[in-house]
């Protein structure tokens, strides 16, 4: 399956974001109480790093293929989110810079710290007791200042609840030189369950500079973390990487695991042009220590290479997953778990439109 390979890796951006924050309410009360430390979010384990797959050979007992494709993804976006949130965490060392009232009576706090040599305020507006604006701007080489993120918090507890961030990969480029993109990022979590997180991220319509093509493509990614016994992970990128084929294609991911037991994932390229239809799967399990135990994809010429081997059965207590298609994915490139948007809608962070998470107020000018 190295054609599967190729493309889900093609369709995931190489450099990791810079910044990212979060929004606020429709028609909120306003609060004019301080703002506290631990209304500064703190992902905490779903951002942590996780342990690197080994490169992955084709048979049975060797290093499972889908499984390090699928580590390679959820790191890169997971690497995405700790640059964000490592971000807002340097930014807002220390006192604030300036706090007090807005005119219309919300409590409000700004940072203003250079940081990899660029000037940048970080605001964080009260707009209910439990919903927080906030603002990332950089001030740009004419002196203007330019938001890199824009989001809303709900909090739930300290430094916990849900929310909605949004990155401006344009503004980030021209501010940083990195990561060299227009289009943006929007971020949805939860991590106010003692025993369950979830995050959900999408990049939409993203076009690289430096793509000759001009190619606008978009990705998302689930993830379920159930702490201390596993989860799941759902990706799809859309894009225009089979030229021979009329509209885009959808290839998606779908992994299962369980902590000391193993997994298993399902892979599929669907075409969503006018003859929409699923182009090809692949199926994998592994043991506790990573390695393939069974494998079967529907390609013919692939067998000499990468030959169907092993029970697929049921794979750490997992059946049969039914791999994404043309009707499980829409264009923004998202395969939504179920489990997770419960999750968000129970976080508050679904109640968060993107008009909400958009808003780029300026806070205490």
């Amino acid at each position: 399956m190295k054609w599967l390979r190729y493309t889900l890796s093609s369709l995931v951006l190489s450099s990791a974001l810079a910044l990212a924050g979060c929004g606020g309410n429709s028609e909120p009360e306003p609060s004019a109480d301080p703002i506290a430390d631990d209304e500064i979010v703190d992902l905490g384990d779903l951002i942590q790093q996780d342990q690197d797959a080994a490169a992955a050979a084709e048979v049975v007992g060797d290093p499972a293929t889908l499984l390090a494709e699928g580590k390679k993804q959820g790191d890169k976006v997971r690497s995405d989110v700790a640059a964000v949130m490592s971000f807002i965490k340097e930014a807002a060392q220390g006192e604030p810079a300036r706090k007090g009232v807005t005119a219309d009576g919300r409590a409000y706090a700004q940072w203003v710290k250079t940081i990899q040599g660029a000037e940048i305020t970080f605001s964080a507006v009260r707009m209910t007791q439990d919903r927080l604006r906030y603002l990332v701007q950089g001030k740009a080489s004419d002196g203007a200042k330019k938001p890199l993120l824009t989001g809303i918090f709900v909090k739930k507890g300290p430094k916990t609840g849900g929310g909605r961030f949004h990155v401006n990969l344009s503004n980030v480029s021209d501010l940083y030189n990195a990561p060299g993109a227009d289009g943006s990022v929007h971020f949805w979590f939860a991590n106010h369950k003692g025993d369950k997180r979830g995050r959900r991220i999408a990049y939409l319509n993203v076009v690289r500079r430096d793509d000759p093509q001009m190619q606008k493509v978009n990705y998302g990614a689930d993830l379920v973390r159930l702490v201390g016994v596993g989860g799941r992970f759902r990706s799809v990128g859309v894009g225009d990487v089979i030229p021979d084929l009329p509209g885009n294609e959808a290839i998606g991911l779908r992994i299962l695991w369980k902590a000391g037991e193993g997994g298993r994932a399902v892979a599929a390229v669907a075409s969503l042009g006018p003859d929409a239809k699923l182009l090809g799967t692949a199926h994998e399990c592994w043991d506790k220590e990573g390695l393939r135990s069974a494998y079967k994809d529907d390609n013919p010429s692939n067998d000499e290479t990468n030959p169907d081997e092993g029970d697929l059965a049921m794979c750490a207590g997992f059946a049969e997953e039914a791999p994404p298609d043309q009707a499980d994915v829409n264009e923004n490139g998202q395969d939504t778990d179920p489990e997770l948007d419960a999750l968000l809608e129970e976080s508050g962070a679904m109640d968060i439109d993107a008009a909400e998470a958009d808003a780029a107020d300026a806070i205490g000018q």
